[in-house]
């Protein structure tokens, strides 16, 4: 994967995000914007490189070689290859009521992806808000993203929701918040969301460039 093929489908991905209108955002949760955010990135990611998205729903890691394509159901739960992604909107300050279309960088506090188990230890992790535009309705898009491939076990929150019919879920910890930090990948060119994920994610665009 290079930085054409991230550029490539992080411009497919907002480019279609706003071909969805404003009424189907205002209507679901971030949750569910998150994840049609994350499902486009991944089937643009695959266009982009010749890879495919994992075929089975509960599949690890999401984006796998196309020699997978006929493998086994057990196999895609955890094929050895591939790019694992996860997408956030992020945590805003409590009480700050913002709704659907607008912007949350400034209420911003910190950036937390989740998984579904602590054994994730390589993640490109994307961020989005609804930026501000010329247009009635701020659609959202990819703001950031950043990647690790040195991710522990104790990078990982506790699993929650292990009981009844819950999905179980773990939240990135401080330590694996640093290493996704040291490897941010892409940022919007807008100084305010640069300042405030350098501050977050505590790294510096400088010392890259």
């Amino acid at each position: 994967m290079t930085t054409q093929h991230i550029e490539s489908a992080l411009y497919q991905t907002n480019e279609f995000l706003e071909t969805i209108p404003s009424t189907v955002y205002k209507n679901i949760d971030y949750k569910t914007t998150s994840s049609i955010v994350g499902s486009m990135f991944c089937q643009s990611i695959a266009n982009s490189t010749g890879a495919i998205v994992n075929p089975i729903e509960k599949g690890h890691p999401d984006v796998i070689p196309k020699a997978g394509e006929q493998a086994s159901e057990e196999v895609l739960r955890n094929y050895p290859m591939g790019l694992e992604i996860k997408c956030t909107v992020g945590n805003i300050t409590k009480g700050a009521n913002l709704r659907a279309g607008q912007p949350r960088i400034n209420s911003l506090e910190g950036i937390t992806w989740q998984a579904h188990h602590r054994e994730v230890k390589k993640l490109f992790g994307l961020v989005w808000d609804f930026v501000k535009s010329e247009h009635d309705f701020n659609h959202p898009k990819i703001t950031a993203t950043f990647y690790a491939d040195n991710l522990v076990t104790d990078d990982w929150g506790e699993i929650s929701g292990t009981e009844g019919r819950n999905t179980k879920v773990t939240g990135m910890k401080s330590s694996g918040k640093q290493k996704m930090g040291r490897g941010w990948v892409a940022v919007i060119n807008e100084s305010y969301y640069k300042d405030i994920y350098q501050k977050i994610m505590r790294f510096s665009i400088d010392d890259k460039a």
